[in-house]
């Protein structure tokens, strides 16, 4: 079936729309309907999504919050994020946990948290209905390779590297922690233990593909951008600002993994130029679409794909197809045969059918952010041999998503468990101001 596009008769055959093969493994940056939106492209479809969200307090935040109260019975406490109270989004919830050492800054410090204590928190959930945004007194700055966090000296590595990667970063982090550390300008002349006892250091599933001295440089400038916080909120009054996350798009960046992008395209001037002067960026290309013929969104069909990703119903190559339902409780998902020819015996259709629909399932939770309980009744099978093969597929691609993805176990009824940790909102809610063409 043909799609008309208009404009598209007069663009040359050499042009973007035409070339499929080189549209994959992509970042997107448009606008629509006044709002910047970010796309991950991969393989042709859309694998991630996000959007600006124009919150006074974006998650990132680190502000000089002041406790109303100490909920024992919640074991936290409520800390006014700005003057004033019972307005939404100015207060939060810091959960209080055992053998944490809070530092007010208008008190000396002793473990416990009081009514009226100022502390620097980071908002990591935004707020959710009745819920407050959800706080943490261990803030952490992101960068490309590594994040770095407020905490006790801890080395670890993302559960997506492999054992030798992780091995290999632990090795050069301790041989530069030796040779290198005290000497740096940044952090001043200081003892090795004294500075690394107070940062927790993550390495990022992009640590391992760039040579060594990109991730030295960027936990040198992150405990420095973290220090300066700390500075701050000694000297700032209370309910200030100590730290606000950079623009959207950017945090969307630092989240791919670079060795597998071809480049970034927007056809906004004020981002190309932003990311173009940006040292996150320089290791991939950025590119400005400005064919005012087509626009960067029809190039890549966006409505047509995000319009089949909002669908509960999704066809595979096969002929079967999945229908999706997301509820307050849970998502549902179901594996019809559909009009799928049955080429070999049923017991074998109904297995390749299942283990297509593994990666298509995982693909769209995925795609979809959709997370917490997810239940999928597969299509029976009668050979163990092909459950056992089921399960280990289901355990494989699940184990792919960046986002923490597992799968529980078959229940007695034969569906299938998976939970999924909400790290923002689904794709649903981030096109809820989409303006679709007719």
């Amino acid at each position: 079936m043909s799609r008309y596009i208009q404009g598209a008769s007069h663009l040359e055959k050499e042009h973007e729309l035409y070339q499929r093969k080189e549209r994959s493994n992509k970042i997107l940056i448009v606008r629509n309907g006044g709002i910047l939106y970010s796309f991950l492209i991969q393989d042709n479809r859309i694998c991630r999504a996000a959007r600006e969200e124009k919150e006074e307090f974006p998650i990132g935040t680190i502000v000089l919050g002041k406790v109303l109260n100490v909920a024992k019975q919640f074991q936290g406490a409520f800390l006014a994020l700005e003057e004033g109270r019972g307005t939404k989004g100015r207060t939060g919830f810091l959960q209080i946990k055992e053998n944490a050492c809070y530092k007010p800054v208008n008190r000396a410090a002793d473990g416990r948290i009081l009514c009226s204590d100022e502390i620097p928190v980071q908002i990591i959930k935004q707020a959710k209905g009745n819920k407050p945004p959800e706080l943490s007194a261990e803030y952490s700055l992101a960068g490309q390779t590594v994040v770095v966090k407020k905490g006790s000296g801890r080395v670890t590595c993302s559960a997506k590297s492999g054992a030798q990667d992780k091995e290999r970063l632990r090795k050069e982090f301790e041989e530069w922690k030796e040779t290198v550390w005290s000497k740096v300008p940044a952090l001043g002349e200081r003892e090795n233990a004294s500075v690394l006892a107070e940062w927790d250091i993550t390495f990022r599933t992009n640590a391992p593909a760039v040579k060594p001295e990109v991730w030295q440089k960027e936990i040198t400038d992150l405990i420095s951008q973290l220090e300066e916080i700390d500075r701050k909120s000694q000297k700032r009054t209370t309910y200030s600002k100590l730290y606000e996350p950079p623009v959207f798009y950017l945090d969307f960046i630092k989240e791919q993994r670079l060795s597998s992008l071809e480049e970034i395209v927007t056809d906004e001037r004020d981002v190309y130029e932003t990311l173009a002067a940006h040292a996150y960026t320089s290791v991939v290309p950025v590119r400005f679409y400005e064919d005012k013929r087509i626009s960067l969104a029809s190039v890549y069909a966006l409505d047509t794909r995000l319009r089949e990703l909002l669908s509960p119903k999704v066809y595979m190559r096969s002929g079967a197809y999945l229908m999706i339902e997301q509820t307050e409780a849970l998502v549902a998902i179901d594996v019809n045969s559909g009009k799928a020819e049955k080429k070999t015996d049923p017991e074998e259709f109904y297995f390749r059918t299942n283990l297509e629909a593994v990666k298509e399932v995982c693909y769209q939770l995925s795609a979809r952010n959709l997370s917490g309980m997810i239940l999928v009744d597969f299509i029976n099978m009668k050979d163990r041999e092909h459950t056992k093969m089921l399960v280990e597929a289901l355990k494989e691609e699940t184990a792919k998503d960046t986002v923490t993805t597992r799968f529980v176990d078959l229940t007695r009824l034969g569906l299938a468990e998976i939970t999924r940790k909400k790290s923002s909102r689904s794709l649903q809610f981030m096109l809820r101001d989409w303006e679709w063409k007719k």
